[in-house]
């Protein structure tokens, strides 16, 4: 089994690979993920290439409406790919990071970071918003709280 920050690093190329398609950077994205998974022999590139084209090529399709979705769709197709790169071939981590980084530097802010992956573990309670804001209010002692007037006031005047 992979390490955590493996499997974030998976899911950060995905995001990175996922994002950079129909952008400027995505020739050099694609080319960084061809020579990674080249590793396992030119016609394994050859085939990944091919992949990244064809997923690259649905992406252009659904521009501008559709996109988000395809995306949302391939990312975890393509965390997986990484995954089994990185238990193939555990001395191409430090280069995947290094590509993360070129790809997220070369991004437009908007698209950065587009997804947000969150997981609760052990009973726990995941509580997550991008592009928002949260607010959460536990009451105590099986007590409700009051709404807020308009005007911020708790209500209990």
């Amino acid at each position: 089994m992979l390490a955590e920050s493996l499997t974030a690093l998976a899911g950060a190329g995905a995001t990175a690979l996922i994002g950079a398609m129909a952008t400027d950077v995505w020739q050099g994205a694609r080319g960084g993920v061809v020579r990674l998974f080249g590793r396992g022999g030119e016609a394994r590139g050859a085939a990944i290439g091919a992949q990244l084209d064809e997923d690259a090529d649905l992406v252009v399709r659904a521009e501008p409406a559709g996109a988000d979705e395809i995306r949302a769709e391939l990312l975890p197709v393509w965390r997986r790919r990484l995954l089994l790169l990185l238990e193939e071939h555990p001395d191409s981590e430090g280069e995947l990071r290094e590509l993360v980084a070129r790809v997220q530097n070369g991004l437009p802010a908007g698209r950065q970071v587009w997804t947000q992956s969150n997981t609760a573990r052990d009973h726990g309670t995941l509580f997550a918003v991008q592009g928002g804001s949260l607010h959460y209010h536990q009451a105590t002692g099986g007590r409700v709280p009051p709404p807020a007037d308009e005007d911020g006031a708790d209500g209990t005047g």
